[in-house]
């Protein structure tokens, strides 16, 4: 019997080796229970702890019984299945079954042969034939009345689809009376059908000849709209409900017309349309009508609404913008009452949020005239800002449409100045490729003179009042932690975007750039424990406008040397400071880092150093990267840690710069590379840091490589044996001192010394010696491997 399987890892499961919060190992083996968790710093000594760990428990407890009734349920349905309905006990009145319907025997596994099914119900396929026989129905008439014209005439025409009309709205009544429902609904649309072509036998027979042909179906529409409602009053039939309600409408929608008005009036009377279609909603809210009524009411009022905002929009635009923009209120007000009768939050943020965009395209056509077209973008940007200020004061449930409508005006405005957005934010970044290669001009003149930039003060408008607008509505849903992000995105565009916005000199754009980025950093930081979702946004948004100052300030070299330096230390003192949020340790202080390599390697670059000594000069900041990180590494709490990885990685990311730096001169890039092996190695002295041995290792090597390469020999088992040796004969020392040493750490790097240059000579070695005995040799590593069970000899002896 085999043993069940054991319950999946969940942070539900209580467990005394680990934290209950992170999960992290509290303690090695040996070491006694811990106090605290090492990096959350959870305590777990306290009684709160003891009764966390009794709730896990009881989750636990509750998780394995919740699974059994799943399994047993599953049975259940089983055996159901598996029974036919008259196995099935009878319940009594109480409802208790006197038997239960679980089988005597054990539960038989369902078929898995799929059994035919009936696709459509009976019902269905009788409503289809009916609702086809109706349809031919309808097209005979048509062909009637179209065909027979010569035959029978105008009037034996007329006389014969009125017959067939009264055959088939008296039909309908007599066979709704036996129940046949469906039946009845056909008739009564064919019915219908008939009644329009009645109008137009009347027509042809002299009736309405002077009047217009559209004014004449306008009339008709209202005449059958009324015979259809009155019709369905004494025959209850939804087809004729429905058809009294598009007619009505479609009636209006005729009259306008023919009327001809401009598009704004034709607007306002749309609205007028889809109010009185609410107005019938509203009056007959308490009384029992129809739900096929209410529904097609709701939807053409809707079609009317949608109409009459492509008009007012449009009218908006051209020369009638003040009745376009009288139309789209009229449209906003009936959008806002619709919203007072549904109840479906969803339909009603839709209704509410669009109210915004109507009221901002109607301010749009009103000031078109009046203000610039640069400044055309300002009007729905402060349209999305007022109407997310409105969101905040109204009560919780009414907030989501016009927020989410400001949202939108807001997304509106940044759109119709993307490209002066992007063409600002990202040109800078391009200079990277070409460092120093502009003249110290005006902050708009330094894009010069292939690129020019098409935005001005109202640009930098529109993203400060977007960026306030996002926050605003995250505000009013309480989603602040979702908003701070975007709208911090927002705020650093603002400020790269402010130089230019002002076209100031070059120096004074760096400084205010730099003052910005200090300004958001000290709010970020004074936010942190007011508001832990900004906090963060506005460090981000300082840091992102510190990174494309610099990218600013590579256009001159005096820039250069002044800005990264002072970046190096306002990233560096805010990540030295305890107040950064967290999340924001780590990436402030690797760039901190690199900006601080950054900067050394300017000054070396400034002194007309070949690009080989600025890659030494890289090395030292690499080096001191280190030691921070060795600093960091004592103080045991999280955000030393975050910070140590930080600066780890910036030392990685500058040391291999250096490396590619010195690329052309292999004398000077053995050096490069054996340099970074010795700081390998000095991180490897850290206890948690010991694979870093491996890469230092490899450096060696590759050091070595390079200088025999250089040197044009080709043997290189001379001169790597006995480092290999060497290497092996630590990693021995070390595995006995500490048996728990993982075989890569120990002889990881011995073996790739050992093979792997024999290895890269035997590919451009013509005799087969050199390849025989390294096969030999790795064949021999890779039995020890299989020998002590160890993994790197065995898996670097088979790749070899």
């Amino acid at each position: 019997m085999t043993a069940p399987a054991a319950p999946p890892a969940s942070p539900l499961l209580p467990d005394a080796s680990r934290c209950p919060d992170c999960r992290a190992p509290l303690a090695v083996p040996g070491s006694g229970r811990a106090t605290a968790c090492p990096r959350c710093g959870l305590p777990l000594t306290n009684r709160w702890a003891l009764r966390l760990w009794d709730v896990d428990t009881e989750l636990l407890r509750l998780h394995a019984r919740r699974e059994a009734l799943l399994v047993e349920r599953t049975g259940l349905l089983t055996a159901l299945r598996s029974l036919g309905t008259g196995d099935l006990a009878p319940l009594p009145e109480d409802g208790v079954p006197t038997q239960a319907p679980h089988p005597a025997g054990p539960v038989p596994p369902p078929s898995t042969v799929p059994q035919p099914r009936a696709e459509w119900t009976p019902k269905r396929v009788q409503n289809l034939l009916l609702g086809l026989g109706g349809l031919l129905l309808a097209i005979a008439a048509l062909v009637f009345t179209a065909v027979t014209y010569d035959r029978l005439g105008a009037g034996g025409r007329a006389t014969v689809l009125v017959v067939l009309t009264l055959l088939a709205a008296t039909a309908a009544p007599t066979v709704l009376a036996r129940g046949l429902s469906a039946t009845a609904e056909t008739a009564g649309a064919v019915a219908l059908v008939l009644a329009g072509l009645d109008a137009y036998g009347l027509r042809t027979l002299g009736l309405g000849t002077d009047a217009d042909p559209v004014t004449y179906t306008a009339v008709s529409a209202g005449v059958l709209a009324v015979a259809a409602l009155v019709y369905a009053r004494f025959v209850p039939l939804r087809t004729a409900r429905r058809a009294g309600v598009v007619l009505s409408q479609l009636a209006v929608l005729l009259l306008v017309v023919s009327w001809g008005p401009e598009q704004g009036a034709a607007a306002v009377v749309l609205a007028v349309l889809a109010a009185a279609d609410l107005a019938v909603l509203a009056a007959l809210r308490g009384r029992s009508l129809p739900n096929d009524v209410r529904t097609t009411l709701a939807v053409c009022a809707g079609i009317v609404t949608v109409l009459g905002v492509l008009l007012a929009v449009d009218a908006a635009g051209g020369r009638s913008a003040v009745s376009g923009a009288f139309a789209l209120l009229a449209l906003a007000a009936v959008m806002v009452a619709a919203a007072l009768l549904v109840h479906d939050p969803v339909l009603r943020a839709a209704l509410t949020s669009a109210p915004v965009l109507l009221l901002a395209v109607a301010a749009w056509g009103l000031t078109q005239r009046e203000i610039s077209t640069t400044s055309e973008p300002l009007v729905p940007a402060a349209a999305g800002l007022v109407a997310a200020l409105v969101a905040t004061r109204l009560p919780r449930a009414w907030r989501t449409g016009p927020a989410l409508g400001a949202a939108l005006a807001a997304a509106a405005s940044l759109a119709w100045v993307a490209e002066q957005v992007v063409t600002g934010v990202l040109l800078p970044v391009t200079w990277l490729v070409d460092p120093w290669s502009r003249s110290a001009v005006g902050a708009r003149g330094v894009l010069g003179p292939e690129a020019t930039w098409e935005g001005t003060l109202v640009t930098t408008l529109v993203l400060a009042v977007a960026a306030l607008t996002t926050f605003t509505c995250g505000l009013a849903l309480r989603r602040l932690r979702v908003a701070v992000g975007p709208a911090g995105a927002l705020a650093a565009a603002t400020a790269v975007l402010l130089p230019l916005g002002l076209d100031t000199s070059f120096p004074v754009a760096l400084g205010l750039l730099l003052s910005v980025a200090v300004a958001l950093e000290v709010a970020g930081l004074a936010l942190q424990t007011r508001h832990r979702a900004a906090g963060p946004a506005l460090v981000g948004a300082g840091t992102a406008v510190v990174l494309l100052t610099c990218c600013w300030a590579t256009a001159d070299r005096t820039a250069t040397l002044v800005v990264l330096p002072l970046a190096t230390v306002l990233l560096a003192g805010l990540g030295a400071g305890r107040r950064l949020p967290a999340p924001a340790v780590l990436p402030v202080t690797a760039l901190a880092g690199g900006l601080g390599s950054a900067a050394l390697g300017a000054v070396g670059a400034a002194g007309d150093l070949t690009a080989d000594q600025v890659g030494g000069l890289l090395l030292i900041s690499a080096a001191a990267l280190a030691c921070v990180a060795a600093l960091l590494s004592r103080t045991g709490d999280r955000t030393g840690s975050d910070g140590r990885t930080g600066a780890e990685l910036a030392g990685l990311v500058t040391a291999c710069a250096a490396a590619s730096l010195a690329v052309p001169d292999p004398g000077w890039l053995s050096w490069v590379l054996a340099a970074a092996g010795l700081i390998g190695l000095a991180t490897a002295l850290l206890p948690d840091r010991r694979r870093a041995a491996v890469a230092a290792g490899l450096l060696l090597s590759a050091s070595s490589w390079v200088r025999l390469a250089d040197a044009g020999v080709t043997a290189p088992e001379p001169y790597v044996l006995p480092l290999a040796a060497f290497a092996l004969a630590l990693g021995h020392l070390r595995r006995r001192a500490d048996p728990s040493t993982p075989s890569f750490a120990a002889y990881g790097a011995g073996l790739s010394v050992l093979l792997l240059p024999s290895l890269l000579a035997s590919f451009d070695d013509e005799s087969p010696a050199r390849a025989l005995l390294l096969g030999l040799a790795a064949l021999v590593v890779l039995l020890a491997g299989a020998r002590h069970r160890l993994q790197a000899p065995l898996a670097i002896g088979a790749g070899v």
